[in-house]
């Protein structure tokens, strides 16, 4: 007989390498953090420290020499999910952004939508950058939002061809979208 479901996903374990790489954290900061339960987390932490990623302590867990180079090569490919003032573009939701070089194809921006809903978000937009940022296959037209174009010109890297924003009104959602879009596009 097979057990339940995982009630996460690799997203939650990427979300809790990124943020493990800024500060150690405690068990419960992490369940609030992901927005998952606590038995989910310890599971996340026990997958992490059997890869030799996490070490735990009585002051929380915290990466290892190998999970910080994990960490760094994930962060060679795009930037930490952050949340962003949408300046009212998105009224009553969390906004996060995330930066990368990963490719994108011409209708890659309709699936990672859908997906963005399938990770418990309202939605998502893609953003590419072609010497100017343009919503891809859509009317819109990010000149209509000044102040979040200027915002979003900001995080321009140099090597940056996609911008994920992704909302919900949990943070937690919206930063599991934005990560999951990453991962497949990355993956494809």
């Amino acid at each position: 007989m097979a057990g339940a479901e995982p009630s996460f996903s690799d997203v939650h374990l990427q979300r809790t390498l990124l943020k493990l790489s800024d500060c150690e954290m405690g068990r419960k900061a992490l369940v609030d953090y992901l927005g998952v339960g606590e038995g989910s987390v310890r599971t996340i932490i026990k997958r992490l420290s059997e890869q030799g990623l996490v070490r735990s302590s009585n002051r929380g867990h915290m990466l290892t020499s190998k999970g910080k180079k994990h960490a760094d090569r994930i962060l060679e490919r795009l930037s930490k999910p952050f949340e962003l003032d949408s300046f009212g573009f998105l009224p009553g939701r969390s906004c996060v952004v995330l930066v990368s070089d990963c490719p994108t194809k011409r209708n890659d921006w309709i699936n990672m939508r859908d997906y963005a809903i399938k990770c418990g978000a309202d939605g998502a937009m893609l953003l590419v950058n072609d010497g100017v940022l343009s919503f891809p296959g859509s009317q819109m037209r990010l000149e209509d939002y000044p102040r979040l174009k200027k915002a979003l010109e900001v995080l321009l890297r140099p090597d940056t061809s996609i911008i994920i924003v992704s909302f919900s009104p949990y943070l937690s959602k919206a930063e599991d979208a934005a990560l999951g879009i990453a991962q497949k596009l990355i993956n494809t």
